[in-house]
């Protein structure tokens, strides 16, 4: 996976970022250093992305999911299954944010009826 750039201004990090990076020390027993070297950021700054993470997905899947379902799964399957969901949490977010620049609504919402002309 290609690491995004900061952006030029200061104190911007892409969101997919910050979603990689919270989801991964959520998930995993990786610490604030490990995670700082690896994707080359300020270990003072990754804090910042968790507490942001939380605040945007607070039923996010990482605290709901079930020992039991994710115990049959071997290392592998926990690791593609981990980085599906980082994949799925990062295009939500992209529709999101392209709906907003666009000024429509992108996501579907069920329930409602089309009016017909």
């Amino acid at each position: 996976m290609k690491i995004p750039e900061k952006k030029r201004y200061a104190g911007k990090y892409d969101p997919a970022l910050k979603i990689t990076i919270a989801r991964e020390y959520l998930t995993t027993d990786q610490g604030y250093g490990t995670l700082a070297k690896k994707y080359n950021i300020a270990e003072g700054t990754l804090p910042s992305f968790i507490r942001w993470y939380e605040q945007r997905y607070p039923n996010s899947s990482t605290e709901q999911q079930q020992p039991d379902a994710t115990a049959t799964l071997s290392d592998d399957q926990h690791q593609d299954l981990q980085q599906a969901q980082l994949k799925i949490e990062a295009l939500e977010l992209l529709i999101e944010n392209a709906g907003k620049e666009l000024g429509v609504d992108l996501v579907k919402k069920f329930g409602t009826k089309q009016s017909k002309p």
